[in-house]
């Protein structure tokens, strides 16, 4: 029996017919054991003096308002590179139907395809004079693009103004 208990154990070595109280060493018994200390109580809060709580609540105000005005500062980046990809834009296709570019090209149908969006609002207001077919002096992408800049002109200007000190604004 032993030795059919053996072929049937892979690890003849450790202990299996033992009683549970006989594995653990007579050192570490439970009867053996300390019991262990009482976790400290949790601190109490302390009263702090006022100076000190609203120095750290200026603190935290003051980063508050540099995270705020760090965010409106790369808005107002954003927007600076979104006029000038705009304006560029647009002056290339004033440049392309100035030279009658022809609208079949994949580069210049791709220009004009996608400024026609933000021409659409101006396409009426002015009739532009034709040379050629191809050709034409717009005078909707000049206004356009006039009107676009300062629109953006003033949205970047009041973003500055939000972040800026009363005493830099006066200055």
């Amino acid at each position: 029996m032993e030795e059919s208990r053996m072929r049937n154990n892979p690890y003849p070595d450790e202990p299996t017919s033992v009683q549970p109280t006989e594995a653990i060493p007579r050192a570490e018994r439970m009867e053996d054991l300390q019991p262990r200390p009482a976790p400290p109580p949790p601190p109490v809060p302390q009263p702090t003096p006022e100076g000190i709580s609203s120095v750290d609540s200026e603190e935290l105000h003051q980063e508050e308002a540099r995270t705020v005005r760090y965010a409106i500062g790369k808005l107002n980046d954003f927007l600076q590179w979104f006029v000038v990809v705009l304006e560029v834009t647009l002056a290339i296709r004033f440049v392309l139907k100035l030279i009658g570019a022809d609208p079949t090209n994949m580069f210049a149908g791709f220009l004009y395809s996608l400024t026609s969006v933000v021409l659409f609002p101006f396409s009426t207001i002015v009739h532009s004079p034709s040379l050629h077919p191809n050709q034409a002096f717009e005078w909707s992408t000049l206004i356009a693009m006039i009107i676009y800049y300062l629109i953006f002109w003033a949205i970047r200007r009041f973003l500055r103004i939000i972040i800026s000190s009363p005493e830099e604004a006066a200055s």
